[in-house]
């Protein structure tokens, strides 16, 4: 008996096996992180938010700043891109979210904060 249940196990592997799988990636597929893909238990209403941080692909380590608001950190495996959203930290300054706006990315005059008396 336990060998007719192996030998059905052995039948069903080589032809699950021998059947061939549709190719991944793309829209709706999953190609890997760096192929951008999107993770499948994720909704898409999630994954699409800004807060949310984005795989990107990048090939120094270490922490950037990819605009004025949005800072990149690069591991071995891939980039996280993050948007600086804490509004005590809105800026991306020498790769860190922060308080100090980069050089060149400083708030217009008109959006200066009126001195109290």
């Amino acid at each position: 008996m336990v060998s007719k249940v192996i030998i059905a196990l052995c039948i069903t592997l080589a032809v699950a096996s021998a059947v061939p799988q549709p190719a991944t990636g793309g829209a709706g597929g999953w190609g890997g992180w760096n192929n951008g893909a999107v993770n499948p238990w994720i909704p898409p209403w999630i994954a699409s938010a800004p807060w949310y941080p984005q795989w990107a692909p990048c090939t120094t380590i270490g922490s950037t700043c990819l605009d004025c608001t949005t800072k990149q950190v690069c591991t071995k495996v891939g980039g996280i891109q993050r948007a600086c959203l804490d509004p005590t930290l809105p800026y991306c300054n020498l790769g860190e979210c922060s308080a100090t706006p980069a050089e060149g990315c400083e708030p217009a005059s008109g959006a200066s904060v009126a001195p109290t008396a």
